[in-house]
C-alpha cells in the first residue's frame, strides 16, 4: 500500500512539473489520432517535433518513426515507408518498447514480402514474434500467426491460404473488441477465391467484409483500402473474361476509393482501365490512362529519390544528437543534483506534513464517542503514514547516498537504480480493488461522490480508471498500476464510454475532465 501511494505522489509531481515543459510527446498522441483518418494533418504533427528528436521525445523516437511508416504508407510514399519501419525497429530496441519494436517489424514483414520479394523477410516476422513476447501482446501474437495465410496468398497458393484461414476464422470473429483480424481473414478468403475464379463465394467472403464497414473498432482506412483492392480485383476477372460492362462498374467503385488503395493497387488500376476503355472502343480515355499510368510511375521514382535524400539527413541528425549528447555532459550533473535537491524537498515536506498530522490525531483520539467514523478512517489512515514514513526514510537514505556520489556517470545510474526499485517493490504488492479505491477515496473524496452520483452503475475497477483518466495517466500507467494488461484497461475504457452515453473512448478523457 505504501509503495502504491509513494508512486501516485510521485505522478502526480512529475506530471505537474512537466506542464512548465514544452510537451513534445502530445505531438505523438496527436499524430496517433490521426494517422487513420487524416495522414497528411498527422505527419504535419511529427514534423513539428524539432530535431535531434532524442532532445525532444526521448522514449517515444520508435513510436514516432511507427507512426510516420503508417502516415507514408496512406499517402503511398513507398520508398519513405520502408525507410521509417527501419528506424522505428531500431530506435524502438534502444528504448526497450519491444510493443512498437514487434509492430514495426510486422510491417517491415509485409513490406518487404509483399512489395519487394525480398528474401530478408522471415526474419522480420521472427523478430516480431519475438517482441510481442517479450511484451506480452496477444494480438500482435494473432497478427503473427495469420502471416502463413498471407504468405501462402501472395504465392498464389489460394487453397492453401484458403484452408489455412477457414481453421481459424470463428477464432478471428471473436475477438469482437479489435474486428482487424477478421476483416483481414476475409478479405484474402475473397481475394483467394476471385483468383480462383470462383464468384459465388468471392461474393459471400466480399459481403461478410462489408459487413464489417460500420464497426468502430476497424480504422477506416483499412477497410477502405481492402474493398479498394477487392474491387480492382473483380474488375480484372470479368477483363479477362471480356465483361466490360462489369469490369467499368467495379473500376468505378474502386475509383471512389482512389486515395485508399495500395501503391500497387493503384498501379492496376490506371492498367486495367486503359485495358478496358481500349476494348470497349474507347481510345481516348484508354490514353488518357495510360497517361496517368506513366506519371504514376514517374512520381514513384521520384519518391525513392526524396526518400534516399532523406535518410541521409536522418544519419547526419544522428551524428548531431551524438555531439549534442557530449556537450550535455557537464550541464546533466547539475540537473541531477538538483533533481536530487527537489525529491529531498518533497520527502521533508512530507515528514512535516506526517508530523503535523500525527500530532492533531491525538486530539481526534479523545473524542471517540462524537466522531467514531473519522476515528476508522485515523486507524486505517495511522497504518499507512507509519508504512510511509519508515519508507520515506529509506528513500532519503539512498538519495543522501546518490547526492555523495561525485562521479556524474555512477549518480545517474544509481537514480535509475533508485526509481526501478520503486517500481519492482511497488509491483509486488498490488491491493486488491477494495482497498484500491478507499486509498483514492481518501485522496479525492469529492471526485468520488460526484461520478458515484451521476452513474451509480459504474463499478469499482471502472471508478479507479476513471480516477487515473482524471489525473492524466496513460493506458500503460493504469495497467500497471490495476496488474492489468493494456488491451483490458482499453476495454474497460471502452465500457465507461458505453455507460457515460459517449460516442467512443477517445472522447473519456475530456468528458471526466469538464465534468469533474
Amino acid at each position: 500500500m505504501r509503495y502504491i501511494l509513494t508512486k501516485i505522489l510521485l505522478f502526480q509531481i512529475i506530471f505537474s512539473f512537466a506542464q512548465n515543459e514544452k510537451n513534445y510527446s502530445q505531438l505523438i498522441d496527436s499524430a496517433d489520432f490521426y494517422v487513420s483518418t487524416n495522414a497528411t494533418k498527422a505527419l504535419q504533427f511529427l514534423d513539428s517535433i524539432p530535431t535531434p528528436l532524442k532532445n525532444n521525445i526521448d522514449g517515444k523516437v520508435g513510436e514516432y518513426y511507427l507512426l510516420q511508416g503508417y502516415a507514408y504508407d496512406r499517402i503511398n510514399q513507398d520508398a519513405k515507408v520502408y525507410q521509417s519501419y527501419l528506424l522505428s525497429i531500431r530506435n524502438a530496441k534502444e528504448e526497450n518498447d519491444f510493443e512498437t519494436a514487434g509492430n514495426a517489424s510486422l510491417e517491415m514483414f509485409r513490406y518487404t514480402y509483399f512489395v519487394k520479394k525480398d528474401s530478408t523477410a522471415q526474419k522480420y516476422l521472427d523478430d516480431a514474434e519475438k517482441f510481442f513476447l517479450l511484451s506480452n501482446n496477444t494480438l500482435g501474437l494473432i497478427d503473427v500467426k495469420q502471416m502463413p495465410a498471407y504468405m501462402a496468398f501472395t504465392k498464389k497458393e489460394y487453397d492453401k491460404s484458403n484452408k489455412l484461414i477457414l481453421q481459424n476464422i470463428d477464432t478471428y470473429k471473436k475477438i469482437t473488441d479489435d474486428s482487424y483480424y477478421y476483416l483481414f481473414a476475409n478479405f484474402m478468403l475473397a481475394s483467394n477465391y476471385i483468383h480462383m475464379g470462383d464468384l459465388p463465394n468471392a461474393n459471400k467472403y466480399l459481403n461478410e467484409l462489408q459487413s464489417l464497414k460500420l464497426d468502430t473498432t476497424i480504422a477506416p482506412y483499412n477497410y477502405k483500402s481492402f474493398k479498394a483492392t477487392l474491387d480492382i480485383c473483380m474488375s480484372k476477372l470479368h477483363l479477362d473474361k471480356n465483361q466490360i460492362d462489369s469490369t467499368l462498374y467495379y473500376l468505378s467503385s474502386a475509383r471512389k476509393l482512389k486515395e485508399y488503395m495500395p501503391i500497387i493497387s493503384q498501379g492496376e488500376y490506371f492498367s486495367f482501365s486503359a485495358e478496358a476503355y481500349n476494348k470497349s472502343g474507347q481510345e481516348n480515355l484508354s490514353r488518357t490512362y495510360l497517361d496517368s499510368l506513366k506519371m504514376f510511375q514517374e512520381d514513384i521514382l521520384r519518391d525513392n529519390i526524396d526518400a534516399s535524400f532523406e535518410l541521409n539527413k536522418i544519419l547526419m541528425d544522428t551524428e548531431t544528437v551524438l555531439q549534442q549528447e557530449t556537450d550535455k555532459v557537464t550541464k546533466s550533473k547539475n540537473f541531477n543534483i538538483v533533481l536530487v535537491i527537489i525529491v529531498v524537498g518533497i520527502i521533508t515536506l512530507l515528514i512535516v506534513l506526517y508530523r503535523n498530522y500525527k500530532s492533531r490525531s491525538k486530539d481526534y483520539t479523545s473524542q471517540e464517542q462524537d466522531f467514531s467514523q473519522l476515528k476508522s478512517k485515523h486507524k486505517k489512515l495511522t497504518v499507512r503514514t507509519q508504512e510511509l514514513e519508515n519508507y520515506i526514510s529509506e528513500i532519503k537514505y539512498k538519495i543522501k547516498q546518490v547526492s555523495s556520489l561525485k562521479d556524474e556517470s555512477s549518480q545517474k545510474n544509481k537514480l535509475r537504480d533508485l526509481y526501478r526499485n520503486i517500481n519492482a517493490e511497488s509491483s509486488n504488492l498490488r491491493s486488491n480493488e477494495e482497498n484500491h479505491i478507499d486509498l483514492l477515496r481518501e485522496l479525492n473524496d469529492d471526485f468520488f461522490n460526484k461520478i458515484n452520483k451521476a452513474y451509480p452503475m459504474l463499478s469499482d475497477s471502472e471508478l479507479i480508471i476513471s480516477y487515473y483518466l482524471k489525473l492524466g495517466f496513460k493506458n500503460k500507467d493504469i495497467a500497471f498500476f490495476l496488474d492489468k494488461s493494456i488491451r483490458a484497461v482499453e476495454s474497460q475504457r471502452f465500457r465507461i464510454s458505453k455507460k457515460m452515453n459517449l460516442e467512443n473512448s477517445k472522447l473519456l478523457v475530456e468528458h471526466i475532465n469538464k465534468t469533474y
